[in-house]
């Protein structure tokens, strides 16, 4: 998977991805204080030598992405579950752990016609980038072959 895992926001923001080339132009356009190659390094111990996390967004469907951002919570932080993984997959939430770091969990629903118009509104604004790498159609097989093997660098668009 070469796609963003989470996002963990406190003392600096940092994305987590699963890529071998941190340089890559989602990378480098990413708008973090800090990146973790997850591949490479521990992403929890990353994100905790740099004070932990306030919030973690995980868009990601891997159950493990989900554990990750929990444990890289800072006292009071939060964990906002967007994904849905295969098979309703569970996460262990050491209760203990959760109640005296006063930590949350969080579901939350994306996609409604609001947040679209919000994000129409960011990207408006310049707040955003699309990040994307045009692609011919005869190319759509191995275009799915970089994707699924977590060597695209963007979102890939056709061209037809």
């Amino acid at each position: 998977m070469d796609a963003d895992q989470y996002e963990a926001l406190g003392p600096a923001a940092s994305r987590l991805r699963s890529t071998s080339n941190p340089t890559s132009c989602a990378w480098a356009t990413a708008g973090a204080d800090q990146l973790v190659n997850a591949r490479t390094h521990d992403p929890v111990e990353e994100i905790k030598k740099a004070g932990g996390a306030d919030v973690v967004v995980v868009p990601a469907t891997a159950p493990n992405a989900f554990e990750q951002a929990f444990s890289s919570l800072d006292r009071g932080g939060r964990l906002v579950m967007v994904a849905l993984p295969a098979d309703n997959a569970a996460i262990d939430v050491p209760i203990f752990e959760t109640v005296l770091g006063g930590t949350s969990v969080i579901g939350s629903i994306v996609g409604t016609r609001q947040d679209l118009a919000e994000v129409f509104a960011l990207h408006a604004a310049g707040r955003t980038q699309v990040i994307a790498e045009p692609r011919r159609l005869d190319q759509v097989n191995d275009s799915l072959d970089a994707v699924l093997g977590g060597r695209a660098e963007a979102r890939l668009v056709f061209e037809f």
